[in-house]
């Protein structure tokens, strides 16, 4: 088992997406540096951006490359200057030590892969997006490595001046019923209804909070409360909250308290509540509306 885990550890890679290589899909490799010597290819094709803007999107638990394509293209089409599209492993889901290494790796990919300035500098003017809490835990594996290793990492630019838009999350700590929502959802590619209606027959329930006591109590609790520090220690000055009053898998309470946590740290926080929709399905839902508040967003950090 643990080998099969290693295996599908060190198959995840960073998905380097340039406008260049979505219109030529086929040149895509699954290799980092395959994907790199394609957009290196690809640098001058076309008309340059006129801002620069980098966005780093990290998708949710169980999603897939074809699942944040569309917010890719989406970005590209209002003007980033490049697009990086990453979505962990399983294994980085579940395990901190798993998630940690991931994240490493991630940020050494970026290190070496993200566009520099003209005097050969970090991009200062980065959006993250970050989708749901399985995509929160990462991000803050990821905040832990820049916080704590800065001579081996990216240069601090990556979190000074950022900004960071929140799709369907995040909240302080998953109760056991958001969890069970979340991994049926992520894993099972059922809707909500179907994981809720699931959780509440008896013998799945008495199983299910059986497992998520020792799970939590063992291993992440601890490792949540770790991810939420590095994130208050990051101290985004510019924070945006894009979420859905439907979400079945984080609330709006939770994602509010959330935000009154930050603003309470003194970050300006900007909210997007959409009254339908599903969890992570709002670009599909009210594409008009999210790709107008996206463009808001770059136009602020522009």
């Amino acid at each position: 088992m643990r080998r099969l885990l290693l295996r599908t550890v060190r198959a995840a890679k960073p998905l380097v997406v340039s406008s260049a290589i979505l219109r030529q899909p086929t040149r895509l490799s699954a290799d980092v540096s395959s994907d790199y010597q394609a957009r290196r290819h690809f640098s001058d094709y076309g008309k340059r951006r006129e801002n620069d803007v980098v966005v780093v999107a990290i998708g949710w638990f169980g999603s897939q490359k074809r699942h944040l394509g569309k917010y890719c293209e989406a970005w590209q089409q209002l003007g980033a200057r490049e697009v990086v599209c990453y979505t962990p492993s399983l294994p980085a889901m579940f395990f901190k030590g798993f998630c940690d290494r991931e994240a490493r790796r991630f940020l050494d990919t970026a290190r070496r892969n993200l566009p520099c300035n003209a005097d050969g500098s970090p991009p200062t003017k980065v959006i993250w997006h970050v989708f749901s809490q399985g995509g929160f835990t990462f991000f803050g594996s990821v905040l832990r490595q820049l916080l704590e290793r800065p001579d081996e990492l990216p240069d601090p630019e990556l979190i000074e001046n950022s900004s960071v838009v929140f799709d369907c999350g995040p909240c302080l700590r998953l109760t056991k019923e958001d969890a069970v929502v979340g991994v049926l959802t992520g894993l099972g590619g059922r809707d909500e209804n179907f994981a809720l209606n699931l959780y509440s027959k008896t013998p799945f329930k008495m199983i299910w909070d059986f497992g998520w006591t020792i799970y939590d109590s063992a291993h992440y609790s601890n490792w949540s409360a770790e991810v939420l520090d590095s994130f208050d220690r990051a101290r985004f000055r510019s924070q945006y909250y894009l979420y859905t009053a439907e979400d079945k898998v984080i609330k709006t309470e939770a994602i509010v308290e959330f935000m009154e946590r930050q603003k309470g740290l003194g970050s300006a926080v900007t909210a997007r509540k959409w009254e339908t929709g599903e969890h992570v399905q709002l670009l599909r839902r009210h594409q008009k509306e999210y790709t107008r508040t996206l463009s808001e967003i770059i136009g602020k950090t522009s």
